[in-house]
């Protein structure tokens, strides 16, 4: 890891920037070329180390990537089958929906590719991200490598493909499960609550001031 950190963090002679200037950058590009994909975005996503884009990744990556959607340490107390079925949920997500996305230069020999984001024409010579989960073609502009549901732009790259369409892994999760509005984390319980088009734990289904379980009574959302 150190390594590789190293090998990014070299300077492009030609490129008026260097890469240790970014808290995450694309790999495999040079300078210049990752220069190319940031300007992609507005300054304030861009992460530049101690930068509203650095922070703003930040949050994304919590966002997007939830810790207690994958590592049972970060959840609530959860049963064995409970355990269990994150476990399966976490092996199937990775083994038919995982992938990251490669950043890359589209030759100047090779016709403009269409976006699969914004149908758009990618030039020749442009900076684009090759999903290799959605084939041969698929390859967006930087910037229409966002999340469905949410329309972020999927942090580090990573993403889960589902029916030709790109999600962050929050959404992608609640396609199959619900999630606890009280907790945030998924729902494997055989029993949740739902109403006003959100869902909760059993437990968690309660007043905000004074706890009580609000299963059978009446109550007003604010």
């Amino acid at each position: 890891m150190l390594q590789q950190h190293s090998r990014l963090s070299n300077s492009d002679d030609d490129s008026g920037c260097a890469l240790e200037e970014y808290a995450w950058c694309p790999s495999g590009l040079k300078a210049e070329q990752v220069r190319q994909f940031f300007k992609c975005f507005p300054e304030d996503k861009v992460p530049f180390l101690n930068s509203i884009g650095e922070k703003y990744r930040t949050k994304m990556l919590e966002e997007q990537l939830p810790p207690h959607d994958s590592d049972p340490k970060y959840c609530r107390t959860l049963t064995e089958d409970e355990r269990n079925e994150l476990k399966i949920f976490n092996e199937q997500q990775r083994h038919n929906a995982l992938g990251r996305g490669s950043a890359r230069q589209l030759p100047l020999t090779q016709s403009p590719m269409p976006c699969r984001g914004c149908q758009n024409l990618i030039d020749s010579g442009s900076i684009c991200v090759f999903a290799e989960r959605a084939g041969r073609a698929g390859l967006w502009h930087p910037q229409c490598f966002t999340c469905k549901q949410c329309n972020e732009f999927l942090v580090n790259l990573i993403y889960f493909y589902k029916d030709g369409q790109l999600y962050c892994g929050r959404h992608h999760a609640e396609l199959y499960k619900p999630r606890c509005t009280g907790c945030d984390e998924i729902i494997f319980s055989d029993e949740c609550t739902e109403a006003e088009g959100y869902s909760w734990h059993m437990d968690h289904f309660c007043c905000s001031n004074c706890k009580k379980r609000l299963g059978g009574e009446r109550y007003v959302m604010r």
